[in-house]
């Protein structure tokens, strides 16, 4: 499931209007300085600027509907790679997992769980119909941000601007669809194709990560914490100190 949240949360970001559009040449002149408070003119057009562009309902309408077929497409590339790329990407070694290539997943899974493709798209159904609701309830939130980073990036002429060119016909058609142009058809087509490229790249990402944090050393574990160590962290966790244990899979 960690591929649905990646997935919906990626295309919650990328299908913002503040993602979507490029900022103007003369952003720079006209950005407020940092910690500067915000222009109440500027404001108050800037917040009817952010109420065209992120209208309600509009993450509900992302996280549905379109965006089951592309998470169909991630099932889909999950069962066509190979079953040792899938076991890397849970740490397994190169050489170990390789062993694993020869055998077919979806054989497994209908010996194991007959309804897994079931489960797992009725899974991911409702955690992004449960997400949905979660941005919605964040809107308001996300409308208020929105408006003052449009009032600290745009002048008062922009932004009025912005404010009629949202009130023609074509104006207000581009603000309704702005987010939710990542659910068309071309732009869902287009990333499912590339679902099965971006999986078989998976351990290539998590590799990139390991070498980042190569230099650091590993986390301690519990025969390396000292005494007062050991009962701050029983009482932040509120356990008993004789109960605190590794996590599983360290070393």
């Amino acid at each position: 499931m960690r591929y649905a949240c990646i997935i919906a949360g990626v295309l919650a970001m990328v299908g913002s209007p503040t993602f979507a559009q490029g900022a103007p040449t003369s952003v720079a002149q006209t950005a407020a300085q940092p910690g500067a408070p915000t222009d109440p003119a500027r404001l108050a057009v800037a917040r009817r600027v952010a109420a065209r562009l992120l209208p309600p309902g509009v993450y509900k309408q992302l996280m549905s509907g379109s965006m089951d077929s592309i998470m169909g497409g991630v099932g889909g590339a999950i069962k066509a790679m190979p079953l040792g790329q899938i076991a890397q990407m849970g740490g397994m070694k190169v050489e170990d997992a390789q062993k694993l290539d020869k055998i077919d997943l979806t054989q497994i899974m209908a010996i194991y769980d007959p309804r897994w493709e079931e489960r797992q798209q009725l899974t991911m159904h409702a955690m992004l119909g449960a997400m949905g609701d979660f941005f919605t309830t964040m809107e308001p939130e996300l409308r208020d941000g929105m408006a003052h980073a449009y009032a600290n990036r745009f002048s008062l002429t922009e932004l009025t601007d912005l404010d009629r060119y949202f009130g023609t016909p074509t104006g207000a058609k581009y603000a309704a669809t702005v987010t939710t142009i990542m659910t068309d058809p071309a732009v869902m087509n287009t990333m499912k194709d590339m679902m099965p490229r971006m999986m078989q790249q998976m351990p290539h990402f998590m590799e990139a990560a390991t070498k980042a944090t190569a230099a650091l050393p590993p986390p301690r574990r519990m025969e390396d914490l000292t005494p007062a160590e050991k009962a701050r962290l029983a009482k932040a966790m509120g356990t008993k100190e004789n109960k605190l244990q590794d996590p599983k899979g360290t070393s």
